[in-house]
């Protein structure tokens, strides 16, 4: 966990990662039980992005441009 959140912040140093899990965002929307979420908050509380879904297997394989690719791709845009 604290080398996603390592690499979440390098991705995107504004704003700070909020980690959840599948209660935290309503746990009937969550692809699976086992789970690990997060979303990017501004220093005003702001959410700039939507819920990302992890694995708990690929949060050792995350990359700074897999993380942006990642955001992009799960608030709906394909820049």
């Amino acid at each position: 966990m604290e080398r996603a959140h390592r690499v979440i912040r390098e991705a995107f140093p504004e704003y700070e990662c909020v980690f959840g899990c599948h209660g935290d965002y309503g746990g009937h929307r969550a692809p699976r039980d086992h789970t690990i979420a997060f979303r990017l908050r501004d220093s005003h509380g702001r959410y700039h992005s939507n819920v990302v879904w992890l694995m708990p297997e690929s949060l050792a394989h995350l990359t700074v441009q897999g993380v942006r690719r990642r955001v992009v791709r799960d608030n709906g845009n394909t820049a």
